[in-house]
């Protein structure tokens, strides 16, 4: 069964899978998540976003920052009692 967690990447029983080439990433190169309930994260997200422009991203890199931004703020608009900062 496979899991979405974003726009390119999936959680399979294989482990993360980059969602446009079907592989697994390999379990000894670093992974992180960040949830929606976390309030640090949309800021991170959109750091990174520029990050990502200024150092010339392809579109659709920059499409998909935007829209996981976009759900991670949908979430904080509908669920505003579960954010919390990190711990």
């Amino acid at each position: 069964m496979m899991k979405r967690i974003d726009n390119k990447f999936s959680v399979t029983s294989d482990g993360v899978i980059v969602n446009s080439k079907g592989i697994p990433i390999p379990d000894h190169e670093p992974k992180i998540l960040f949830r929606g309930k976390d309030s640090l994260a949309i800021p991170m997200l959109n750091f990174y976003l520029e990050r990502c422009i200024e150092s010339g991203c392809t579109k659709e890199q920059e499409e998909s920052m935007r829209a996981i931004i976009d759900e991670f703020k949908q979430f904080k608009e509908k669920f505003p009692s579960t954010m919390k900062k990190p711990d």
